[in-house]
């Protein structure tokens, strides 16, 4: 076989299974309801706690499939080694504000990593995590909700009722859209929402923790299911000191050429088949979430090489502007 065909197979390859790796199942992996877990955090006045989302985790008898807390531990060289504890649920937070074309906005931003993603799927690899995005308006009310695994792969965003039409992308479908074999709503009606009684609540698949689905549920139910657990709060910068020997280690390397991205998250299967033709050697890496600047990462949502820059999710103005949002 000559290199041309077998570059053009591989091709083949890769696409297929961008399309039906990641959202296919093996048998054993349909959840079950008895194997759902909730996870939530306490209600109270604070806007992040107000607004934090609901996540529902099919099959979590598994220990990689339950949202854990990220922790440091010594190696069998001595060396920093991360990890994800999945025995308690922590979920980071922070605030990022930005000005768009009809004024300012707020993003109140959710972080969840899981301890890994399991063979066979494209994206195996070691802590990999969960972004959720959830977009005020001056009046604290929600626009859109936007989720991305921390690769920045993935990426769905959901505008709510609360967004003028105007704001729309060209041709975009109320009713649902496609996102790699995954079927998100195009629409979240917020007409009845009420923050005290309702949360968005993210279904994630299993193996591949990802976002399945998007509802809105009353906090009751979801609080009185057998296999509810309460999660904590946490600011993101937690993520950048974690304890080692008595010292601090963060999440992320801090230099070299791997700064800015999760220790020990190596992604070889989407580097085998997709580094090559994405142009980047540490595609699928799970990374710090920031300024390029500062975290040594630019946190793209395109796999088009030119468009690193302007889908970034953290210059979220411009991400929205890339992606035909017009806020």
């Amino acid at each position: 076989m000559n290199l041309a065909r077998l570059c053009v197979r591989l091709a083949i390859l890769a696409l297929l299974l961008l399309t039906t790796a990641c959202a296919g199942l093996r048998h054993s992996e349909f959840a079950s309801e008895r194997s759902l877990q909730y996870v939530s955090v306490s209600q109270d006045e604070t806007l992040l706690t107000r607004f934090a989302p609901v996540f529902l985790l099919e099959n979590s008898d598994r220990s990689y499939n339950r949202i854990g807390t990220p922790a440091i531990r010594a190696a069998s060289h001595g060396q920093p080694e991360a990890y994800v504890d999945s025995k308690n649920p922590s979920i980071y937070t922070q605030v990022q504000t930005f000005v768009g074309k009809s004024g300012e906005y707020s993003n109140l931003i959710y972080r969840v990593h899981f301890e890994k993603t399991p063979l066979p799927h494209l994206t195996w690899g070691q802590n990999v995590g969960l972004i959720v995005i959830i977009t005020l308006n001056q009046d604290d009310q929600p626009l859109l909700l936007t989720t991305a695994h921390t690769c920045g792969c993935y990426l769905g965003i959901i505008p709510t009722s609360y967004l003028s039409e105007t704001a729309y992308p060209a041709n975009w479908s109320y009713r649902s859209q496609s996102i790699y074999g995954e079927t998100l709503p195009g629409h979240i009606d917020l007409t009845r929402f009420v923050e005290a009684e309702k949360r968005f609540v993210l279904r994630i698949r299993s193996g591949t923790h990802r976002v399945k689905n998007v509802e809105l549920q009353k906090d009751q139910q979801i609080r009185s299911h057998p296999s509810y657990s309460a999660a904590v709060l946490k600011p993101m910068a937690e993520l950048r000191k974690l304890p080692f020997l008595g010292s601090e280690v963060s999440f992320f390397e801090t230099e070299g050429p791997r700064k800015g991205y999760v220790r020990n998250s190596h992604k070889f299967l989407e580097r085998l088949l997709m580094s090559w033709w994405a142009l980047d050697w540490r595609i699928g890496e799970d990374k710090d979430f920031g300024p390029k600047e500062q975290t040594g990462t630019t946190f793209y949502t395109s796999l088009k090489p030119w468009a690193r820059d302007d889908s970034d999710l953290w210059n979220f103005s411009n991400f929205l502007n890339y992606w035909g949002w017009k806020l």
